[in-house]
């Protein structure tokens, strides 16, 4: 599901964002602005509600703050506020808000608004992703050609070592024999990484991420 962060600091526009959105979003709220933005760095949301009057740094100064960071500058700000004055809309704009909501608003206007976003939003990872694995599979197509070539010489230097070893030399056979299996893997793998169709990632040590072969 979904995150947002909702920085509005009126107890009663709270419960009603709340009620409009419960059950469809994961929802987290604050109150002010210097909270809003550390939750919007450490929490990672998909989209933000803020609201432009707050207590100790105003929306628009929010928005910058938070368009000017990396960790939060792609997250989608949609303003909520009860001015529908032209002047603080292109203020909010250059502020670097994406959209605009004036209260009292409409829940189906809201949710409408939210989800063009968030689809948006998936619509550009969709696109990074894809741009990443292009570029994954022009590396892995040239590294499967090169490396194709001295691991077909080194299998076939392995068959005639084995074939050209004496009776009696069965654990040396093995030996080979394991060598020969762990090349034919790497072939396998390099086959398997040229012609990959999506990235597959699974969970490794310290929450990091590896990419995922075994069913590519």
């Amino acid at each position: 599901m979904e995150k947002l962060l909702i920085i509005e600091d009126s107890r009663v526009m709270q419960a009603q964002l709340q009620d409009s959105l419960e059950g469809k979003y994961l929802l987290e709220f604050r109150d002010d602005g210097p909270p809003g933005i550390e939750a919007a760095a450490d929490e990672s949301p998909d989209l933000i509600l803020l609201d432009i009057y707050l207590p100790r740094m105003d929306g628009y100064e929010v928005c910058q703050a938070l368009k000017s960071d990396k960790r939060t500058r792609e997250i989608p700000v949609i303003f909520l506020t009860s001015l529908e004055a032209e002047q603080e809309k292109i203020r909010g704009f250059e502020a670097g808000a994406d959209d605009y909501i004036v209260k009292p608003f409409y829940p189906g206007e809201l949710l409408a608004r939210i989800n063009l976003h968030l689809s948006s939003r998936r619509e550009q990872r969709l696109a990074v992703e894809l741009e990443r694995l292009n570029l994954l599979r022009e590396l892995a197509i040239a590294l499967n050609h090169e490396l194709n070539n001295p691991l077909t010489t080194v299998l076939g230097h392995l068959h005639l070592a084995a074939r050209e070893l004496q009776p009696g030399n069965d654990a040396v056979g093995e030996r080979l024999g394991e060598i020969k299996k762990e090349l034919e893997k790497i072939r396998h793998i390099m086959t398997r990484l040229a012609s990959a169709s999506k990235a597959e990632k699974t969970g490794y040590v310290m929450g990091e991420e590896m990419l995922d072969l075994t069913n590519t």
